[in-house]
């Protein structure tokens, strides 16, 4: 007997609303850990690093930071990828292109040009640098919108040819079904070797033409399994059975990061450890590629169908946040380092200083993306 889907009316996605909503206040929480302890840059450099002070907060913000690495962005460019096809189907070649540019290009030109601008001199009158104006191009976080509008024109690309060749027919894989666990496991295998082999030349940190190569197999792997996920209708057709056990295995294989550690001298040596981490011809790089891949894998399969089954609901709350999510996006930067300055000097363990200011971000970030999005045409752009 097959498994039984979801019944949940195909044009009822909710849910995605509500997953959406769950990433950005998850990379609200995730670039506060790059202050009080999580590995990775964030704006203001050293001026804005405020290490942290207990124990709890050396251990867990590093380990929130690396799980939600392995999956966080990834589902933002899988769902991205899956409105692709029903956006250009109904818009048409021409007018899809146009609202790609105003959608992720506008903001881009703005952040590039301005608030990247007023964050830095934000920054220079915390150091106390008053009279210290300079401008600078920098797409910072926005480097995401970048890669959607490359992937964007990649997509246009592929449909004018495959429209060439076969007018009537387009590519469907598993048209009936979501693909199974051994296939699930081949994506693993293909992603951890690609991820591995990058990170031999750009290992994760390491910026290139203003991105991170080391996490875009990743990146562009989900964007084009989210256009087949549209065609063949899987986020429907995920079952139960295979969601629990996705998930399960995620739990179990969260902890192996810590064997990875244990026997790759994480204890003795940490700081080699990360970087032998990163990338490079180590096993311990090779490890981390198979780990963060499979929870990538599994992580998402399970909020697919998380969301589907328990969250397809939206009240009036979640209505109203999942139409800002977008200009949250752009704006948590500011809002957030500007926070980060307040509480630099306010002595609370570091583990409540997090939650507080990524709270209090969260709140901000949303109400002044109201606001924002009463300017005239600013919802052209915005959503």
């Amino acid at each position: 007997m097959p498994e039984q889907i979801s019944t949940n009316p195909p044009n009822r996605q909710l849910y995605l609303d509500n997953l959406r909503i769950y990433l950005t206040i998850l990379v609200i929480f995730h670039h506060a850990t790059l202050t009080y302890g999580g590995s990775g840059a964030w704006v203001g450099g050293a001026d804005l690093v405020d290490p942290a002070v207990d124990a709890i907060s050396s251990f867990f913000l590093p380990i929130f930071n690396c799980i939600n690495q392995s999956y966080f962005m990834s589902a933002f460019f899988l769902l991205a990828g899956y409105f692709t096809p029903r956006s250009f189907d109904r818009k048409g070649l021409k007018q899809f292109l146009k609202d790609r540019l105003i959608r992720l290009g506008i903001p881009i030109i703005i952040y590039t040009t301005i608030i990247f601008n007023i964050n830095e001199y934000m920054l220079d009158v915390f150091r106390g640098n008053l009279y210290h104006i300079r401008v600078r191009y920098e797409p910072g976080h926005l480097w995401f919108l970048k890669a959607l509008l490359i992937f964007a024109v990649g997509y246009i690309i592929f449909r004018a040819l495959a429209d060439r060749i076969a007018s009537k027919k387009r590519i469907e894989l598993y048209r009936e079904t979501f693909p199974p666990d051994a296939m699930l496991f081949l994506f693993i295998a293909i992603l951890a070797i690609l991820t591995f082999t990058v990170r031999l030349v750009f290992p994760v940190g390491v910026w290139f033409l203003r991105i991170q190569p080391g996490h875009f197999v990743h990146y562009i792997f989900c964007f084009y399994i989210g256009v087949l996920a549209y065609r063949g209708d899987w986020f429907r057709r995920l079952s139960k059975k295979q969601a629990r056990r996705w998930g399960i295995m995620s739990l179990v294989v969260i902890p192996l990061l810590f064997v990875i550690g244990a026997l790759g001298g994480a204890f003795e040596h940490p700081e080699k450890f990360v970087e032998f981490l990163s990338g490079g011809l180590h096993w311990q790089a090779f490890a981390y590629a198979v780990w963060e891949s499979f929870l990538m894998v599994g992580i998402i399969v399970f909020l697919l169908y998380f969301f589907r089954e328990r969250l397809n609901q939206a009240g009036s709350i979640a209505k109203c946040m999942a139409i800002n999510v977008y200009t949250v996006y752009i704006i948590h930067q500011t809002i957030l380092a500007a926070l980060q300055m307040l509480f630099l000097r306010i002595d609370i363990p570091t583990i409540l200083k997090f939650f507080f200011v990524s709270l209090i971000a969260v709140i901000l970030c949303f109400s002044l993306s109201m606001l924002i999005r009463r300017i005239p045409y600013a919802r052209r752009v915005l959503g």
